[in-house]
């Protein structure tokens, strides 16, 4: 059966971009439902399958694997893109490697700033004895309480340094261990802005890789973070602002 007998006929769409490539087309045969505004109606008599060509093949494939349109419309009919014009947008899709770079170099600073956090820092504590305390999120959350615990006047509440069993330490050694941790975390993450910054500011994908976890910042960094630490240290000196 002609597919065009008794005079009865689709119209065949094509949905276009800003720059004329084509991203979509069907006929209304088989989505005789689907919204057409905004779209072209390139035939008005066209059979139930859509076709970009009189004779053409039947819902053709529109772009490349990649997605790169390989048709244009230029306001009258459908021309087949250049080869060069799509390996022009191929290229176009393909991530700068600088920002590249940069995003996989913030990730891995991130990661080792998470890392230093987690370790954990030393500290003294009252009677002059040292120990180590980790600071996972959990140990973070376990700290906090042990500190509203004194603050609200506990004498003394359980904790644990690393490798020791948990035991109830006074008031002053909980103070202790909560400003070594909020000391320890506040460095960490105050480099990490820093380091960041630094990554951020570079002009290619050479300058970016030097940055490590632990490097030594740039002067201007390096002075500034200083500033903001001291800043900090001075807020938690018995009469400091804050």
């Amino acid at each position: 059966m002609e597919e065009n007998m008794y005079d009865f006929y689709n119209k065949h769409y094509i949905v276009t971009d800003a720059q004329g490539r084509i991203t979509d087309g069907w006929s209304d045969g088989p989505f005789p439902d689907r919204d057409a505004d905004g779209a072209v109606c390139m035939n008005e008599q066209g059979g139930y399958q859509f076709r970009l060509f009189p004779g053409g093949e039947e819902n053709p494939a529109l772009s490349t694997g990649e997605g790169v349109p390989l048709y244009c419309w230029d306001g009258e009919t459908v021309v087949p893109r250049t080869a060069e014009e799509i390996q022009a947008d191929l290229a176009a899709m393909l991530p700068d490697p600088l920002e590249a770079a940069k995003e996989a170099k913030l990730a891995e600073l991130s990661a080792a700033c998470n890392a230093a956090v987690v370790a954990g820092c030393d500290v003294v504590l009252a009677d002059g004895a040292a120990g180590h305390i980790s600071l996972t999120p959990e140990d973070q959350i376990n700290l906090t309480a042990a500190l509203a615990g004194v603050e609200g006047g506990a004498e003394a509440y359980p904790y644990h340094l690393d490798g020791e069993l948990c035991a109830s330490y006074p008031a002053a050694d909980i103070q202790a261990m909560a400003q070594a941790a909020t000391a320890h975390k506040l460095y960490h993450t105050t480099y990490y802005n820093h380091l960041a910054v630094w990554v951020r500011r570079c002009e290619s994908v050479e300058q970016v890789q030097p940055v490590v976890y632990g490097a030594e910042l740039p002067g201007d960094l390096a002075e500034h973070m200083a500033g903001v630490l001291a800043t900090a240290e001075g807020a938690e000196r018995p009469g400091g602002a804050g």
